[in-house]
C-alpha cells in the first residue's frame, strides 16, 4: 500500500472515531456551531450519569432551605475573608482553621460547596475566572465529599494545606513503620545470566490528544493549552501565533500528529513482541471535560491504538488525567466513593479486554482494583501495572487516613506479587504513569524504595513510566547507602518520552532491546520528530513529519574506557556510572540535557558546572521525593544567589528543611517544630548525595 492510500485510510478511519466521539460530547450540551464556548463549564455534568450517581447530581430544594444555604454561603466567604487577613494567626494555623471551616460547611450544605470553591478561587487564585469555574464545578462534589470525612484536626488537616495550599504548612515527612516482608531477602539474590538473545518491546506514553484541537487558532494563548477556538473566551487582539497542523509548545497532540506518531511505530518497530504504554489519554483541559469526554477519548483512542498495532498486545496503565475529575482517585477502602469512580474502571477494563490485551479474569480485577492488573506477556515474565494517582499529592483522596501507612493497599499487594514471582523465580517489570520520586507522599515513596530494595535485583528487571513529557532515567539506591555509587544503584525507573509537544518538547516513542529469557534491558532507543522547529515549514510544503532515531541509550552512555560486553544489560550500575561522568563529562551532560527534551530548540537552558548541571545530576539519583525535594532545594538556593546557570522561568520553591517564611502575622514557621508537634521523626530529610 502507498503512503498516500495509507495515508487516506488512517484519515478516514480517525475521522470515523473522533467524530464519534465528538457527536456524543455534544449531543446533550449544544444545538449550534460546536465550539467549545459552548461547553462546560455551563454543561458541568455528563449526561452518562446515572439517577444513582447521587454525589455528584444537584438535587432540588425548596425555596426556604435554599434561601438558608445561600445565606450560609455568603457567610462562610466573609468568614474565609477575615481569616485571611488574620494579624495573629501563622499561615499553617490558618489553613488548618480555614479546613475546619471547610468541613462544617460541607456538612451542612454540600450542594454550596462549588459554588463557594468558585467564588474563592476567582478572588484568591492566579487561575482564569474560566478555569476557576470550571475546576471548582467538577472538582466541588468531589472535595465537599472529602471535607465531610476528613480528620481536619488531625494529621489530614495538615497533609491537605500542605499539598492543597502549598506555602502554608510545611510538607510533613511521614516516615512509614518497618516493612515486614513475607520473607528474607536470597543471601545470593543477583541478576540472572544474560542468554545472548534480543526481542524488541515498545514504550510510548502521555498521548494527550486534543479531539478540539483547530489548526490556525492561537498557538500562544493565556489558557492552559492552546490552538482552540475558546469562543468568547479567546484572548483578544490579533492572533500571535498560528497553529500549525502538525502541533506546537503549549498544545495537546493534533489528530495529525496522533496519526503520524502511530505510522512511526509501524515503521521503526514493526517486529516489537509487546508494547506499554503508560498513560494520560486525555487532553489537559481538566476545567472543561465532563465524564463522557474522557469515556470517549479513551474508547476511541484505544481503538485506534489496536488498529494500528494489530496483533501486538498493548499493556496500558491510567494517568492522572485519565479519570474524572482529573487527578482524582479513591481507593477501594473506601467503597462508597470507589462506587462513584466504578465507571471509569468498568470501561477502561472492558475495552481492553475487548482489545485482547488483557483476559476477562485481569479486567475483573482491574474493576474492583482502580484499573491495575498483573499479566504475563511471556513466560518467565510477570508485569504489574500500579495506579499512580494513589500516591499523588494531587489526588485529594489521599488526604484522607494520612496516618496509615498504606491505606490504600497498593504497596500490600506489590509485595504479595513480587514475592509469588520471587517463589516462582520469575522477573517483573513494574509499569506506572508516575515515578513515586515527585509529588508524590513521602511515606509513599519511602515505602516503594524499601520495596524495590527488597526484590532487585534478582526479581523486579525494570520500572517504567511517564507523566513528565521528557525523555528521562532516574537510578534508584539502596536506602541503607551512606552514599550514591556504582554499588548501591539497585534499579532503574525510565521515563518514557511523550507524544504531546506540550511544555515545549518534541514528541516521541521509544523502544527496548530485551533479553527474552532475563528480560533484562539491553540498550533504549529513541525515535523523534522536530515539531517545535520543523511543522511550520512542512505544513507550508504539504509534507510529513519527518522521524528520526534520535539516539541510542547504549552508544551514548556507555563508558569507552570499560565497554560492555554485547549480551551484557544496561544494569543499574551502568546508568549510575553515566551520571558520574556527567560532572566531569561536559558533553556527556550537554547530550542528555538535549536528549531530555527531545532535541528541542525550545529546551530549557543547563549549563555544565553550575547549580543547575548538579541538581540534574541530583534527581538522576533520587530514589524518594525527599531526596528529590533536596535537590529542587539546592536550585533554589543557586536561583537566589543568581548563579543557577539556567533553567530560566523555573519558581523557586520552598526548601523545607530551612525556615520556611515571614506570616502576615510576622510570625515565622519551622517545619521541624511542627514535626516535633506532631511526634514525627525529626532527622535529617535524607543523606547527601555524592555529586
Amino acid at each position: 500500500m502507498t503512503s498516500s492510500s495509507r495515508r487516506l485510510r488512517s484519515s478516514l478511519t480517525v475521522c470515523f472515531y473522533i467524530a464519534s466521539a465528538l457527536l456524543s460530547l455534544t449531543t446533550n450540551t449544544i444545538t449550534t456551531t460546536p465550539s467549545i464556548a459552548h461547553a462546560a463549564p455551563f454543561f458541568p455534568y455528563s449526561s452518562s450519569l446515572t439517577p444513582g450517581s447521587i454525589k455528584r447530581q444537584t438535587t432540588d430544594l425548596d425555596p426556604a432551605h435554599y434561601r438558608t444555604q445561600l445565606y450560609k454561603s455568603d457567610t462562610i466567604i466573609e468568614d474565609f475573608e477575615e481569616l485571611l487577613n488574620s494579624t495573629t494567626l501563622d499561615s499553617c494555623q490558618m489553613c488548618r482553621r480555614g479546613m475546619k471551616m471547610a468541613q462544617e460547611f460541607s456538612l451542612e450544605a454540600p450542594e454550596m460547596v462549588p459554588g463557594v470553591l468558585r467564588i474563592l478561587c476567582a478572588r484568591y487564585s492566579f487561575l482564569r475566572l474560566d478555569s476557576c469555574a470550571g475546576l471548582m464545578v467538577r472538582l466541588g462534589p468531589e472535595l465537599a465529599e472529602i471535607f465531610s470525612q476528613m480528620k481536619v484536626d488531625g494529621s489530614d488537616g495538615y497533609y491537605a494545606c500542605a499539598y492543597g495550599f502549598p506555602g502554608s504548612c510545611p510538607v510533613p515527612q511521614h516516615r512509614p513503620n518497618t516493612i515486614v516482608f513475607p520473607k528474607p531477602k536470597p543471601a545470593n539474590a543477583a541478576q540472572p545470566a544474560p542468554s545472548g538473545q534480543s526481542m524488541q518491546v515498545l514504550h510510548f506514553s502521555d498521548w494527550h490528544l486534543d479531539p478540539l484541537y483547530r489548526p490556525g487558532t492561537e498557538a500562544k494563548c493565556s489558557h492552559n493549552i492552546c490552538c482552540r477556538d475558546f469562543g468568547s473566551w479567546n484572548d483578544p487582539g490579533p492572533i500571535k501565533k498560528r497553529a500549525s497542523k502538525w502541533g506546537e509548545p503549549k498544545c495537546d497532540t493534533p489528530i495529525a500528529l496522533g496519526l503520524s506518531a502511530l505510522e512511526a511505530i509501524q515503521r521503526f518497530v514493526p517486529n516489537a513482541t509487546f508494547g506499554l504504554f503508560t498513560g494520560d489519554i486525555v487532553s489537559h483541559d481538566s476545567w472543561l471535560i465532563t465524564e463522557k469526554y474522557v469515556a470517549d477519548l479513551e474508547k476511541s483512542s484505544y481503538e485506534l491504538f489496536k488498529k494500528y498495532l494489530q496483533e501486538m498486545k498493548l499493556y496500558v496503565v491510567l494517568g492522572n488525567h485519565d479519570s474524572y475529575p482529573s487527578d482524582q482517585a479513591p481507593a477501594r477502602h473506601k467503597p462508597e466513593q470507589y462506587a462513584t469512580h466504578q465507571w471509569l474502571y468498568d470501561h477502561v477494563a472492558t475495552v481492553w479486554e475487548k482489545n485482547e490485551w488483557i483476559t476477562s479474569i485481569e479486567a475483573e480485577y482491574a474493576r474492583s482494583h482502580n484499573a491495575m492488573f498483573m499479566t504475563r506477556p511471556m513466560p518467565g515474565l510477570k508485569l504489574i501495572t500500579l495506579n499512580t494517582d494513589l500516591f499523588y499529592v494531587r489526588n485529594y483522596y489521599n488526604m484522607l487516613d494520612t496516618d496509615q501507612d498504606d491505606p490504600s493497599g497498593l504497596f500490600h499487594d506489590l509485595v504479595l506479587e513480587l514475592q509469588d514471582s520471587e517463589d516462582r523465580q520469575e522477573r517483573v517489570w513494574i509499569m506506572g504513569h508516575m515515578a513515586p520520586v515527585t509529588l508524590t507522599l513521602p511515606r509513599s515513596s519511602l515505602l516503594f524504595q524499601r520495596i524495590v530494595a527488597r526484590y532487585s535485583p534478582h526479581v523486579i528487571a525494570g520500572i517504567f513510566t511517564g507523566h513528565y513529557h521528557q525523555d528521562k532515567f532516574i537510578v534508584m539506591h539502596d536506602p541503607d547507602a551512606e552514599e550514591h555509587t556504582q554499588a548501591s544503584a539497585i534499579n532503574v525507573v525510565h521515563q518514557g518520552p511523550s507524544i504531546t509537544p506540550l511544555d515545549k518538547a518534541n514528541p516521541a516513542i521509544r523502544w527496548y532491546d530485551v533479553d527474552p529469557k532475563t528480560f533484562s534491558i539491553l540498550d533504549s532507543h529513541t525515535v523523534t520528530a522536530d515539531i517545535i522547529s520543523k511543522a511550520d515549514y512542512w505544513e507550508e510544503h504539504d509534507m510529513e513529519p519527518e522521524w528520526i532515531l534520535e539516539y541510542s541509550a547504549r552508544s551514548t552512555y556507555s563508558d569507552q574506557q570499560h565497554p560492555l560486553a554485547p549480551e551484557e544489560p544496561l544494569s543499574p550500575a551502568f546508568w549510575q556510572s553515566a551520571v558520574e561522568r556527567m560532572k566531569t563529562d561536559v558533553g556527556l551532560f550537554d547530550k542528555y540535557i538535549q536528549f531530555q527534551s527531545k532535541s528541542s530548540a525550545l529546551a530549557t537552558v543547563c549549563l555544565h558546572g553550575t547549580v543547575c548541571e548538579e541538581e540534574t545530576r541530583c534527581e538522576l539519583q533520587s530514589s524518594t521525593v525527599i531526596e528529590h525535594d533536596y535537590c529542587e532545594a539546592m536550585l533554589e538556593v543557586g536561583l537566589n544567589s543568581g548563579v543557577a546557570g539556567g533553567k530560566k522561568g523555573k519558581k523557586p520553591k520552598p526548601n523545607r528543611w530551612k525556615r520556611f517564611g515571614t506570616t502576615r502575622a510576622g510570625r515565622v514557621v519551622d517545619v521541624r517544630e511542627y514535626d516535633v508537634e506532631r511526634g514525627l521523626d525529626v532527622g535529617q530529610p535524607g543523606r547527601r548525595m555524592r555529586k
